[in-house]
């Protein structure tokens, strides 16, 4: 991990949209943090320590203003875990550069600054056995559909989470994207106030 003060980001870019969730389709530019507390196996993202930068806030702020272009002033900060770095200091050159904060976070840690929109996207049959869920107040659930997760899965998830009004189920894709999709439509379809998600960005060739 980087020293006090910096932090260890993987890549800063954009413009690009929001692929993924209830923002699906907005405009926006991405902070991407190295370093992940999980192993997912069919992980699509480069979260290793190698080739990333340690960079200060200020510095982080400068690079987000002159990515958006077009003023979106909407960061999506992800990960690897970005819970992991993200903290008041971080939180507060963000905000004050402008930006809208929303957070994609695996749910296994509880957040040392506010953002203006948390993703919990819960992965736990990927956890050490001395990791749980702990996210509190999350802005929507997405859940990726592989062969782990079942009906009773997403079921848990609104049990443990009552207050949340946005579920999205999201096919994984790997190489057997076609039968997660199938399995995904027919969750949804046995639970209505789930939402399919896809990845957007990738459908239509964007970062």
């Amino acid at each position: 991990m980087p020293q006090s003060g910096s932090y260890l980001v993987k890549e800063i870019f954009g413009p690009t949209i929001q692929g993924e969730g209830f923002h699906s389709g907005r405009a926006c530019v991405f902070l991407r943090f190295a370093v992940c507390n999980l192993a997912c196996t069919w992980c699509d993202t480069d979260f290793r320590p190698q080739g990333a930068e340690s960079l200060s806030a200020e510095a982080i702020a400068q690079r987000l203003v002159a990515l958006d272009v077009a003023k979106s002033r909407l960061v999506v900060v992800t990960g690897g875990e970005p819970s992991l770095q993200w903290d008041a200091e971080l939180a507060a050159a963000v905000a004050e550069a402008g930006f809208t904060a929303h957070m994609e976070s695996n749910g296994t840690r509880r957040l040392h600054a506010p953002v203006d929109w948390l993703t919990v996207s819960p992965k736990p049959h990927f956890h050490p056995r001395s990791l749980e869920l702990v996210a509190t107040d999350p802005s929507e659930i997405k859940v990726v559909i592989d062969d782990v997760v079942s009906a009773e899965t997403l079921d848990g998830y609104q049990q443990r989470y009552p207050q949340v009004r946005h579920w999205f189920a999201q096919p994984c894709m790997d190489d057997r994207h076609e039968h997660h999709l199938a399995r995904t439509l027919e969750l949804i379809g046995e639970r209505p106030s789930w939402r399919l998600s896809v990845q957007l960005h990738k459908l239509v060739g964007v970062p």
